[in-house]
């Protein structure tokens, strides 16, 4: 066939297109970058503390009972400035913000061995020093809500004393706090967070409970909105619960629960909220050694809840991508300089991309920027029929970060080497390259003129087109899709009928162009014979 292009057209348009087969960048984070923080960090949470609209870290040192800030630098790089400590109570494990006592400004709460130590911000990126706030012993984590639609900020804290798992601190609006009251006597509670998982826009808990031999299960306690909680409903999970995220993994509108287990198990437990409080059997998902952490981000840009897992044994964190259906795909692992213990997710270099910051035994919290291309195929282009002398449009829809650059290629056979599609006639022509560029349109499509007699003469010819989507932080490449050539189709209404046979009757009888089937510049009965094969075959 003669594979002269006699037009290519590109329509750009802000069109969003149904998702289909999604073509994706390869996930990549930059290796991990490590900063000085106080001995054996527990938890790092992510804040603005100094106002700036950049990312700040707070990290909890259980080993030198105090919190270390680092504030993040600007000019987009993703770095902080070196860690300012503040004394906290003693054998810090877990860092909460929130802003306290309504002035806009972020403060932290720290949950350690036997209080709560609160630091009220003061907007520059400083902190007052702690109070601290009885709430018995063997403290494990913190949470921020308002648990009685006062519109105050209320802590819940998990302990192991006498007074029960779960401890509720009812805020005062002015940095301080009420006397603990036990909601639950959760048995061997290690970390707690706060979603709505009946719908009724009221804060719930989600208790991650670790006894060895007892207590290992996830606890969900339904909130009254007065600052109390209905009874504890238990969801059995893994061996050992570290901890618990929260996100809509299903695309339901429910929130769902991925909790972090570790010994013997290893493993991302998945829960499905039915949207009243309850949840589907769990469905387990490998990690590395020692999975003691987990956090939800869009890692690859998909607009799908995606997981990362710190791993206390193996130093290093997993990433989970999801697929939008409550299921997730397998681990990606990414090295750090020793075993996680928490991870956090931010924008730490304003890219976009969410990246992750993890606390490290030792005195380190690890930041790694998210590397990966910014932009995805959501539509594929689609395999096209056409006759000799139609016209052929393949589409491809782009989503990311603008503006994206399209560039269409073609391969004639398979194993030939792609070639760029070029902008006017004779467009495989050896010569330069044209790149179409829309500033941040969705779908590009290429419209395909084929010479009219075009035809090889041999049903089915065809070559394939594919489309490379590029942005500034990267590029991927549309799945092929065939342009397939029906010889037989002789008056191009896009069926092999009798009519074709009775065009193609009449043109051979006036010895018409048309009818040189074989394209030898003769009009013989090689090329009937041709014909009537390609009839027969049809497409």
């Amino acid at each position: 066939m003669n594979r002269s292009l006699l037009a290519v057209v590109l329509i750009l348009a802000a069109l969003w297109l149904s998702p289909a087969v999604h073509a994706q960048c390869p996930l990549s984070f930059a290796a991990a970058v490590n900063y000085a923080v106080g001995n054996v960090p527990t938890s790092v949470a992510v804040g603005d503390f100094n106002a700036d609209g950049r990312p700040d870290l707070a990290v909890a040192n259980a080993g030198s009972n105090n919190v270390s800030i680092l504030l993040g630098n600007g000019g987009g790089g993703g770095t902080f400035q070196a860690a300012v400590n503040y004394s906290v109570g003693s054998g810090p494990r877990s860092v909460a913000v929130g802003d306290f006592n309504a002035d806009g400004q972020p403060d932290l709460a720290v949950a350690n061995f036997d209080n709560v130590s609160i630091l009220l911000g003061n907007a520059n990126g400083t902190f007052q020093a702690a109070v601290n706030y009885f709430a018995g012993v063997l403290l494990s984590s913190v949470a921020v809500g308002d648990f009685n639609a006062d519109g105050w900020t209320d802590l819940a804290v998990t302990s192991a004393n006498y007074l029960g798992g779960v401890l509720i601190l009812l805020g005062n609006g002015n940095g301080t706090f009420r006397a603990p009251v036990s909601s639950s006597q959760s048995d061997g509670p290690v970390f707690i967070a706060v979603a709505d998982f009946n719908g009724d826009d009221r804060p719930d808990l989600a208790v991650a409970e670790n006894r060895r031999g007892r207590g290992r299960r996830v606890s969900i306690l339904l909130g009254n909105a007065n600052g109390t909680f209905q009874a504890t409903v238990g969801e059995v999970v893994g061996e050992a619960p570290d901890s618990v995220a929260v996100g809509d993994f299903n695309a339901d509108g429910w929130t769902d629960l991925a909790v972090a287990s570790r010994y013997p198990s290893n493993n991302v437990s998945i829960l499905l909220g039915n949207g009243n409080g309850t949840f589907q059997a769990m469905v387990k998902y490998a990690a590395d050694n020692g999975p003691k952490s987990v956090a939800v981000g869009d890692f690859n840009a998909d607009g799908r809840p995606d997981l990362a897992v710190a791993n206390i044994d193996s130093n290093n964190v997993s990433i989970l991508l999801g697929n939008a259906n409550g299921t997730f795909q397998g681990a990606i692992n990414f090295a750090l300089p020793g075993g996680a213990s928490r991870v956090a997710v931010g924008d730490f270099n304003a890219d976009g991309r969410p990246d992750l910051a993890v606390a490290v035994s030792g005195t380190t919290v690890s930041v790694l920027l998210n590397t990966t291309p910014n932009v995805m195929v959501s539509q594929q282009p689609v395999p096209v029929f056409t006759c000799p002398s139609g016209t052929a449009a393949f589409s491809v829809t782009a989503t990311g970060t603008g503006p994206f650059t399209y560039q269409w290629q073609w391969q004639a056979s398979a194993g030939a080497a792609w070639v760029d599609v070029l902008d006017g006639p004779n467009a495989d022509a050896v010569g330069g390259q044209v790149r179409f560029t829309a500033n941040n349109a969705r779908t590009a499509t290429v419209t395909v003129a084929l010479e009219p007699g075009g035809g090889s003469g041999t049903s089915g010819s065809h070559w394939v087109n594919r489309c490379v989507v590029s942005n500034a932080l990267g590029s991927v490449t549309s799945n092929p899709a065939t342009l397939t050539i029906c010889p037989a189709d002789f008056n191009c209404d896009g069926f092999v009928t009798g009519e074709d046979f009775d065009a193609y009757v009449a043109a051979f009888e006036l010895d018409g162009i048309p009818a040189d089937f074989d394209r030898n510049g003769f009009v013989t009965g090689e090329d009937f014979d041709a014909f009537v094969l390609a009839f027969e075959a049809g497409c």
